[in-house]
């Protein structure tokens, strides 16, 4: 579907800013293939989920944890891709290495040493152990995960590579298995990462989701099949579904379900009220489901409402705007705003302009950097 020209000169204007946060919307290039703008609108609305739950907006409560499955899958599936275009490992691997360490550490470590000096109680073991992920308090709790699948991915990919060579649609399947395993038997008992002063599970099954579907965007003849008009046109509204179900999946929402139509009662009386946080695994698979429809659905109302300037925008930065929104909305709540939709508004918008700012002079000049 062509693009409005309306569309076209806005893009044409944002291009031309000064401010790279909101020219890079239109003009950033990943260091492998072409940029999949609908990725940055997955990444705005989970950055927009997770803002909106910690601000007690729209009923919206305990849905942030949506919006990290949401960029765990991300990462994993985007993370895959460069695996999977070229045969040499050796500079690859230098490569990924080096931009995971310039994309993650030095934002990360100049919000927690910010944390520090602005609190009253922290203590300098504070900034240490975090800057070791030995302790993840607050929302830094996703570091650590990020962190260790960083490790894990280039061995993961490489093992399958060996086993299944290139058949995408085996490899898809085998980790998606995999997934599931994880999900089933890697918990608190066999493995765990600190946050928030106890012990977590490491969430090794949402990323091996995400793995899981970009084999399976890189798989020629499934492609050939989702492309069909029929499949494809399914394929979209079962997108803006799980669009729909991740927001209205909220515990005020399914509640209000169950009072306003009893008839479905029984069929949801054992779920629990906060249905992300209990069914990890399978909020995890829908996350990835959502990636990979949005990409594969490109004529579809999905993939537009995720390729929105918008959206896009706030994907570009949502980086920052993850790690400073609680330092911000702290900022806002002081000034006498009560949780709900105001705090979430005056708080998006204020993180949104502090990110930018991150953005252009800490995260964009560290990814800048060439690797030698």
């Amino acid at each position: 579907m062509a693009e409005s020209p309306l569309k076209s000169r806005f893009e044409s204007l944002l291009a031309r800013l000064p401010v790279s946060a909101l020219r890079d919307v239109v003009v950033k290039r990943p260091s492998v293939g072409p940029n999949l703008d609908a990725l940055d609108g997955i990444r705005g609305f989970a950055v927009t989920l997770v803002i909106a739950s910690h601000c007690g907006a729209f009923h919206l409560k305990g849905q942030g944890a949506v919006g990290v499955f949401l960029f765990f899958g991300l990462s994993a599936f985007l993370l895959t891709l460069p695996f999977l275009e070229t045969t040499t490992t050796a500079p690859r691997l230098r490569h990924y290495a080096s931009r995971r360490i310039r994309r993650i550490l030095p934002i990360y470590y100049g919000v927690i040493l910010f944390s520090f000096f602005q609190s009253s109680s922290a203590q300098l073991p504070y900034v240490w152990k975090h800057f070791l992920f030995i302790r993840a308090d607050g929302i830094f709790w996703t570091i650590p995960q990020e962190m260790l699948f960083y490790l894990l991915l280039p061995v993961l990919a490489q093992a399958h590579s060996a086993l299944f060579r290139r058949n995408f649609a085996l490899t898809a399947v085998a980790f998606l298995l995999f997934a599931a395993a994880c999900q089933a038997f890697l918990d608190e008992s066999v493995f765990t990462l600190n946050g928030n002063g106890k012990l977590l599970r490491f969430h090794l099954g949402i990323f091996a989701t995400g793995m899981a579907f970009a084999y399976a965007y890189r798989c020629a003849p499934l492609n050939r099949i989702v492309m069909r008009p029929a499949i494809n046109r399914a394929l979209g509204w079962l997108g803006i579904a799980i669009l729909v179900f991740l927001v209205l999946s909220a515990k005020y929402y399914h509640e209000t379900v169950l009072n306003v139509l009893p008839i479905v009662g029984p069929w949801f009386a054992g779920l629990h009220a906060k249905l992300g946080l209990s069914y990890k695994g399978t909020f995890g698979f829908i996350c990835g489901l959502l990636i990979y429809i949005t990409l594969v659905c490109q004529t579809r109302l999905i993939h537009r409402i995720m390729s929105s300037l918008t959206l896009r925008a706030l994907g570009v930065t949502s980086y920052s705007l993850y790690l400073v929104h609680i330092i911000v909305r702290d900022a806002v709540a002081s000034l006498g705003f009560g949780m709900g939709e105001m705090l979430f508004v005056l708080t998006l918008a204020a993180a949104y302009g502090l990110a930018c700012i991150l953005y252009a002079v800490i995260e964009r000049p560290f990814m800048r950097l060439k690797t030698r």
